[in-house]
C-alpha cells in the first residue's frame, strides 16, 4: 500500500498547530464565552493558517493561531453589537395636538380676566386690600395686620369674605344675572 499525498503544509500543521488545540479552544471559550462558538472561531483560524502562502516562515505557530483566534473573536464581537438602522414610520401630522390656544381661547381669556379684575374692583376696600396683598403680592399675614394695624384673626376674616365675595361674584348664575340689562333685572326682583 503506498502512503497517501501528504503535503508540508499538512505535516506542519500537524505536528505545530494541532497539538494545541485545547489550549485554543479553551482561550476562544474564555474570549466569547460560548462553546458552540468557540469551536467555529478555532475552525475559521485553522482555514486562515491553512491559506497562508508563508506558512513555513512562522516562528510560532501556537502563538500565530492564539493571535488569529483573538482577531476573530474580536470581529465577531463588533459585529454582534452593531446595531441595524432602520427607518422610522413617517410621522403622522394629524396626531400631533396643536397646545397653543385658539383666537376663541384667548378671547374668552380675556373675558375671564377682565371679569375677575372688575370683581375685584368691586370688593369692599378692606377685604380687597386684604386679598390683594395677601394673593398677589405673596405678603405674609402677619405682615399685612402688621402693616394695617389689625390683629391676624381680622386679617384672615377679611381674606376669606374677599374669597367668599370673589367666588360668588364669578360664579355662572351670577355672571349671567349681571349681563342682565337693569330694567329686566329689577322686573324679576319684582315678581
Amino acid at each position: 500500500m503506498t502512503a497517501p499525498n501528504v503535503r508540508p503544509i499538512d505535516r506542519w500543521f500537524v505536528d505545530e498547530v494541532l497539538p494545541h488545540e485545547r489550549a485554543y479552544v479553551d482561550y476562544a471559550r474564555r474570549t466569547v464565552r460560548n462553546d458552540d462558538e468557540a469551536g467555529d472561531i478555532v475552525q475559521e483560524a485553522y482555514a486562515k493558517v491553512f491559506t497562508l502562502d508563508g506558512w513555513a516562515a512562522i516562528a510560532n505557530p501556537p502563538g500565530y493561531v492564539m493571535r488569529t483566534i483573538h482577531n476573530l473573536a474580536i470581529e465577531r464581537i463588533r459585529q454582534a453589537r452593531v446595531v441595524t438602522m432602520q427607518p422610522l414610520p413617517a410621522p403622522t401630522f394629524l396626531d400631533i395636538a396643536d397646545e397653543t390656544p385658539d383666537s376663541f381661547r384667548i378671547v374668552a381669556g380675556q373675558k375671564q380676566m377682565a371679569r375677575v379684575q372688575q370683581a375685584i374692583s368691586a370688593l369692599p376696600e378692606r377685604c380687597r386690600v386684604a386679598l390683594v396683598r395677601r394673593r398677589f403680592a405673596e405678603e405674609t399675614p402677619r405682615e399685612i395686620a402688621s402693616d394695617l394695624g389689625i390683629s391676624i384673626s381680622t386679617f384672615e376674616k377679611r381674606l376669606a369674605r374677599a374669597v367668599a365675595l370673589l367666588t360668588l361674584a364669578l360664579t355662572p348664575q351670577n355672571r349671567c344675572s349681571d349681563e342682565q340689562p337693569s330694567e329686566e333685572r329689577d322686573h324679576k326682583a319684582l315678581l
